[in-house]
């Protein structure tokens, strides 16, 4: 009998333990709720008394993407040399961290920074044209910007995409003209040998606020900010290395601008 009593006062301490981690964690939740909230109003009347309009749906809490190290992948570069060329080719070491993959179908030479370029021998019939620039982008993790093409002729311009976030500087651009492809370049980012850093909080609020000095002192114009959403930009402090800064892009009613999550500075598009 003790010991069936004893096991009940067990299970009875365990209950009231669950019950009072359950109403903490529910607390705890509430008052991020309201922290958020309460942040939110304080920066959209920030931003009324200047004569900004925020959107509604803003999450200033958010926290900003991770920062990553990033390097160079020579297999990976062959990879979209053969997508380019239509077939898999060797590359030669030109020096300088430059590399070029000649066939039949012209060249493709890489930078150490990312940075290639696409001339073809003679221009290229690569089938059809949108079937081939979504297939690009599927295979090598971009997204379409924009596209001007009609009657077999125009451009196609997109963006790299690194953990569903765009790299904004991070871009490729092909032209074709009458169904053959006559140019490709932009930046290519291999993510094969990303590697995470660590970094201080920095939320959509914080953003907000360097941006929102950055506009006093600055003289910038606008009457809305229309989205606030996590970027990477794609740096070379050294000709070996690749980083990706996270950044936020304010996209505002007239320009938009870029907060540099590391050093908090605010650029202009």
């Amino acid at each position: 009998m003790e010991t069936y009593r004893l096991k009940n006062i067990v299970i009875l301490i365990l209950l009231l333990l669950n019950l009072f981690l359950l109403g903490l964690t529910v607390h705890l939740r509430l008052q991020q709720r309201h922290t958020a909230q309460t942040l939110a109003q304080q920066l959209t009347r920030l931003y009324e008394n200047s004569g900004i309009s925020l959107p509604e749906d803003l999450d200033v809490g958010a926290a900003a993407l991770t920062p990553m190290t990033a390097s160079r992948s020579l297999d990976d570069e062959a990879a979209l040399a053969a997508y380019l060329l239509g077939r898999q080719v060797d590359g030669e070491d030109q020096g300088g961290g430059i590399y070029t993959y000649t066939g039949d179908g012209g060249a493709v030479q890489f930078r150490s920074s990312g940075a290639f370029d696409y001339a073809p021998a003679l221009p290229a019939a690569l089938g059809d044209p949108e079937t081939f620039w979504e297939g690009f982008l599927e295979t090598f993790g971009y997204r379409s910007l924009s596209s001007s093409f009609s009657g077999g002729s125009g451009t196609f311009l997109g963006v790299r995409q690194v953990e569903g976030s765009d790299v904004y500087n991070c871009t490729v651009s092909f032209h074709f003209s009458k169904g053959q492809l006559i140019s490709a370049s932009g930046t290519w980012l291999s993510t094969a040998g990303t590697t995470a850093l660590s970094q201080p909080a920095f939320t959509a609020a914080d953003a907000l606020d360097r941006f929102l000095s950055y506009r006093s002192q600055s003289g910038a114009v606008c009457n809305a900010v229309l989205s606030v959403q996590r970027v990477y930009a794609l740096q070379t402090p050294s000709p070996s290395t690749l980083q990706l800064t996270p950044q936020w892009q304010v996209e505002t009613d007239t320009y938009c601008y870029y907060v540099d999550c590391i050093t908090g500075e605010v650029l202009r598009a």
